[in-house]
């Protein structure tokens, strides 16, 4: 016995002791479990590009080998939950209708061991002949399956095909490997075909038309940034870090602009013969190419404001400690902790970690758990079924979790989170599945865990208000944002907001004494103070530079406040006009002409000159 077969008759035994572990028998039938409505619409939405790719370019291509088998095309989302199905064999009339209809759940507690149910759990290709499958019922079929990731090795789905005994099992594993590379190859090409460029290699230039030919595609600066699993193995690595001149010894220049028969031999990095051929994109990628996984998303692009983390890195000490940590661990399961000041861009920092994270095709779902009331904080997370509360909506609700399924959950504020929803969020961490309110059914959950405070849970857990089993499984590592007064990077901070509001419009310019007055304010509301004097400002200024006078009241309030909580100064000088007031201010400060400024909401070369006006600048 090879080991290979060893090994698939261990896996198959070990999926028959789970199988008993949920309660079925042998003698069961298929448990038909269906997602509710609005859960079904949401996942059709997520397998768009999937089910067109799969049904449009893949399928067709196996027509005619197809045809003539007495076999089933099945093809799930990453749950198991059956997306669509081709082919009309004869043993479907002895297995239960519902189980072979979209929407049926595949997953081995509802319908036992098969081919799909042990590929979701190995995430590799798996067999399962007739009398392997738990149930007796299922045992008119043999199947393979085959899992199908997306361009960040995310598992999205299962393809696999059930046949009758006479179709040899090796023959079915061998179209169910192939056509699942060949959507993996549709899905990279569809996520980055319009941007980037397309390299495609493979053993022999004769056979680079093929479906199981080596993808990679790299971007204007000959960077790899993502490969299919044929190229890893032709390879023999990762690419990550790996240029295009690095692999081909070639010139970047002349690989991106060959022509697309060219057949190029690759004789950088790999000790074999290899050879490729590149194709252009329609719209070459520029540095701030459209987010890749757009069409994945059903996006046109990254959302307002939407950075990775690199790009929040722009001087500050502080900030670029916190972007490091993150980075580091950007595509790991460890939990982040943000701790910040109200207003320091937590939800900005955990949006551009998703954005520069594996998760990143999949949602980011933000949660204030402060702005919740207390009574609908579970219904909100959770989710619940039709009829588990007066006033539920009719059709339930699938709950935040479950729509972060795959991504990341932001639960921002996690310090005013109630207590009893504290120990219900507790389990869904600890089991990775989530049951709504009013159900029995749990359902997985697979999602990236950030949460944020402004204060400190330690103090909470002392009296009481947070968990100190929940602080433990959250707290996997603590950034800290610096506070607006903190940094370092003032000035691009500031370009970076105006960039923000004006939306790619005319650039808009701060005077001189603008930005010293921004240097020298406590900003108590952080970098949402700014957006709002900005946004006040642009308005004010029309096309012109933004000076002093188009800054609110306020804020001189605030610089006022500043001053008058440092130093003893009387609080109807700044009530004056402020040429009439500045000499009173600039002796009550000590003939300081910081202060002064600071206190005036001027420049100190404006303090000069009135100074010298008045004839006191020799005070000084």
């Amino acid at each position: 016995m090879t080991k290979e077969k060893q090994r698939n008759e261990h896996l198959v035994a070990e999926s028959w002791q789970r199988c008993r572990g949920y309660g079925l028998t042998s003698q069961d039938q298929p448990a038909v479990v269906l997602p509710d409505e609005s859960q079904w619409q949401q996942k059709l939405a997520q397998a768009d590009v999937m089910l067109s790719v799969t049904r449009d370019k893949v399928l067709p291509g196996y027509h005619s080998m197809l045809a003539n088998a007495n076999s089933l095309v099945l093809l799930t989302d990453q749950d198991g939950f059956l997306l669509a199905r081709w082919g009309h064999p004869s043993f479907i009339q002895h297995m239960p209708g519902a189980l072979l209809e979209p929407g049926s759940w595949w997953q081995e507690r509802a319908i036992g061991t098969t081919a799909i149910g042990l590929a979701l759990h190995t995430r590799e290709i798996m067999d399962i002949r007739r009398d392997e499958h738990f149930l007796v019922q299922n045992r008119l079929m043999s199947g393979s399956a085959a899992p199908v990731f997306d361009p960040h090795r995310q598992l999205v789905g299962i393809l696999s095909i059930a046949s009758d005994a006479y179709l040899p099992t090796t023959q079915i594993h061998g179209m169910v490997k192939v056509m699942s590379q060949a959507i993996e190859n549709h899905l990279m090409g569809a996520a980055y075909g319009q941007h980037f460029w397309q390299c495609v290699l493979n053993t022999s230039p004769d056979n680079l038309d093929s479906q199981w030919a080596g993808l990679l595609v790299f971007d204007h600066q000959g960077q790899i940034v993502a490969a299919n699993r044929r190229a890893d193995l032709l390879l023999g690595q990762p690419m990550a870090g790996i240029t295009m001149d690095m692999l081909a010894g070639l010139p970047l220049s002349e690989m991106k602009t060959t022509d697309p028969t060219r057949v190029l031999p690759l004789n950088g990095l790999v000790s074999i013969p290899l050879f490729a051929r590149i194709k252009s994109p329609a719209q070459p990628c520029a540095e701030s190419a459209a987010d890749p996984d757009a069409v994945l998303k059903g996006k046109t692009g990254q959302q307002p404001g939407e950075r990775i983390l690199t790009e929040l890195d722009t001087g500050d000490k502080q900030m670029a400690k916190a972007v490091s940590l993150a980075q580091k661990v950007a595509d790991s399961d460890i939990p982040l902790l943000i701790l910040g000041e109200t207003g320091v861009g937590k939800e900005v920092f955990v949006r551009a970690l998703h954005a520069s994270s594996s998760r990143a095709a999949a949602d980011m779902v933000a949660v204030n758990c402060a702005a919740i009331p207390s009574e609908l904080v579970e219904s909100e997370l959770f989710g619940y079924v039709k009829g588990a509360f007066t006033g539920a909506n009719q059709k339930g609700n699938p709950g935040l979790i479950r729509r972060a399924d795959r991504g990341t959950l932001f639960l921002d504020e996690i310090g005013d989170m109630p207590l009893s929803t504290q120990a219900r969020l507790l389990r869904v961490l600890q089991e990775k599945r989530v049951t709504p309110l009013g159900s029995s059914e749990s359902y997985p959950v697979d999602f990236r865990l950030v949460c944020a405070t402004h204060q400190s849970l330690r103090d909470a857990i002392k009296l009481r208000e947070f968990r100190d089993d929940l602080y433990y499984r959250i707290n996997g590592l603590t950034v800290t944002l610096p506070a607006l007064r903190e940094r370092q990077d003032m000035a691009s901070v500031v370009q970076s907001v105006l960039a923000e509001l004006t939306s790619g419009g005319a650039p808009v310019s701060v005077s001189d004494e603008v930005m010293q007055l921004f240097a020298s304010h406590l900003w108590p509301g952080n970098i949402r103070q700014l957006h709002n004097v900005l946004r006040v400002a642009i308005a004010l200024a029309g096309d012109k530079t933004i000076e002093t006078s188009h800054l609110p009241d306020d804020f001189f309030w605030d610089l006022k406040g500043i001053v008058r909580e440092q130093d003893d100064i009387e609080p109807e000088l700044l009530e004056e006009d402020w040429q009439t007031a500045l000499p009173k201010v600039y002796r009550a400060l000590g003939r300081n002409v910081s202060k002064t400024a600071e206190a005036m909401g001027v420049s100190r070369n404006t303090v000069y000159k009135r100074l010298k006006q008045l004839g006191l600048w020799h005070d000084g």
